[in-house]
């Protein structure tokens, strides 16, 4: 499979998008939440166009979530091995060429126009990263004009009868670095190019811009899109001391995804008109943030653990009981999982851009748990004399493994959870610092969110 027959199906691309699929929507996330999933297109034309904060994860959020078969469009230098070239055509995969990689090099252009036209037609799906790089922040960034420029020649080469739409698409995710976290995508309504065509044929560099605009301003509506620059850090701080609150006051019956996620879009429209409505009281609210931020690192404590409702000694006490009571089971797993489970985890090592964590963490661990599980059940099983059936012991690996994460953040947890009681009898006069300070902020955003 090709750049030429790029949008057509193929036995092994099918095969490995499934068990790639898998591991991605099972294994790596634990919870990966869908919303307006409605807005996608039946058939037709349709460009995806979502944020970029995570390397290699934003595409595959994308390809194992949307039915469509997708292909994706890259800058054009990391085609130049012929080598990597067919394994990203492969991947489907097209270079976009841009005027840094030389002027004369943009009539190569032309055949990515020419391919993307089939995909489109073909009612497979285009992706397009409108940010053009990847950045670990919520933000939106300055979209470049690349999605626009192919959009429009394309249904310009086709008289524009393609009537191609582009969908926004918002990507979230609870952490960009650690396995087992939470994934939302957020689909917007979709942008008609048609639309844009007279504008288009009478002044495209207005139509590109004027385009460029309108879907900034919707993908800011589906992400988590944190504006100011200056106070970033403060806004991710009152997420993580408020969201969870706040989304159980606007009536959600519980925290999980989209209700977070809609709590928070509202909380940051309202914390952001208070900054432009009152520059200094945000500053001393700011302040106070920055001070009990500090004081919770100084004392080693998460900022969510003090966000929580006082703690049940009764519930504390039958954690740590579950937990003993694992210990046999997690044990088990950490002796049978532990190698492919640190090769995993030094992964990321290999790379200077830490936003490809994840993205190597992935790809190493779908290959490296099934191959050792293979492996080491091969010499078990010729080395003992077990009394029961190797595919008893595969069976007895993968389901250890998943006790034995279970009890791993439980074990993360109670330690958080100790830390503080240690720290709260210990320390009272900083510890009923870091609570007067917590109270504040809790009391200047509450009366924040109600006039705002």
């Amino acid at each position: 499979m090709g750049k030429h027959n790029i949008e057509k199906k193929s036995f092994g691309y099918n095969l490995l998008h499934k068990f790639v699929g898998f591991w991605h929507n099972i294994v790596y996330y634990r919870n990966i939440t869908i919303i307006n999933k409605q807005n996608i297109p039946e058939d037709g034309s349709v460009i995806f166009t979502p944020n970029h904060q995570n390397a290699l994860m934003d595409a595959l959020a994308l390809l194992f979530n949307i039915k469509r078969q997708l292909v994706f469009v890259a800058r054009a230098d990391i085609f130049k091995n012929k080598k990597v070239a067919a394994i990203l055509y492969f991947m489907k995969i097209l270079p976009i060429f841009r005027i840094r990689d030389g002027y004369d090099s943009l009539k190569n252009n032309k055949e990515t126009f020419d391919k993307t036209a089939d995909v489109l037609r073909g009612g497979n799906g285009l992706v397009i990263l409108p940010e053009g790089n990847h950045a670990a922040s919520h933000r939106l960034r300055t979209l470049k004009k690349g999605f626009a420029r192919i959009a429009f020649q394309t249904e310009e080469t086709h008289n524009f009868n393609l009537d191609i739409k582009i969908v926004p698409i918002g990507i979230d995710y609870s952490n960009y670095y650690k396995i087992r976290e939470k994934l939302l995508l957020n689909f917007g309504q979709p942008i008609s190019i048609s639309d844009y065509k007279n504008l288009y044929l009478k002044n495209r560099p207005q139509a590109l811009n004027k385009i460029r605009e309108d879907l900034s301003r919707a993908l800011s509506e589906v992400m988590i899109d944190i504006k100011s620059e200056k106070h970033y850090s403060t806004y991710q701080n009152i997420r993580e001391i408020y969201s969870a609150k706040y989304t159980l006051d606007l009536g959600y019956k519980n925290t999980k995804q989209p209700n977070l996620f809609l709590a928070e879009k509202k909380l940051i429209s309202k914390v952001e008109a208070f900054e432009a409505k009152d520059p200094s009281g945000f500053e001393r609210l700011h302040k106070t943030i920055g001070e009990f931020v500090s004081g919770t690192k100084k004392a080693k404590l998460d900022i969510e653990i003090l966000s929580r409702k006082p703690r049940n000694t009764f519930m504390l006490m039958a954690k740590t009981l579950g937990l003993l009571l694992l210990l046999p089971v997690y044990l088990y797993s950490l002796i049978l999982n532990l190698i492919p489970f640190q090769i995993t985890m030094a992964a990321h090592k290999l790379v200077k851009d830490p936003q490809f964590t994840s993205s190597f963490k992935i790809i190493v661990s779908w290959l490296m748990f099934p191959l050792f599980y293979i492996v080491e059940t091969a010499i078990i099983t010729n080395v003992f004399n077990l009394p029961f059936g190797w595919y008893y012991f595969i069976g007895s690996q993968i389901l250890a493994a998943a006790i034995g994460w279970f009890a791993h953040k439980l074990m993360i947890d109670l330690g958080h959870e100790y830390r503080f009681l240690f720290f709260k009898a210990k320390n009272k006069k900083a510890y009923s610092l870091l609570r007067r300070l917590h109270q504040q902020i809790t009391e200047s955003l509450d009366g924040l969110v109600s006039t705002s």
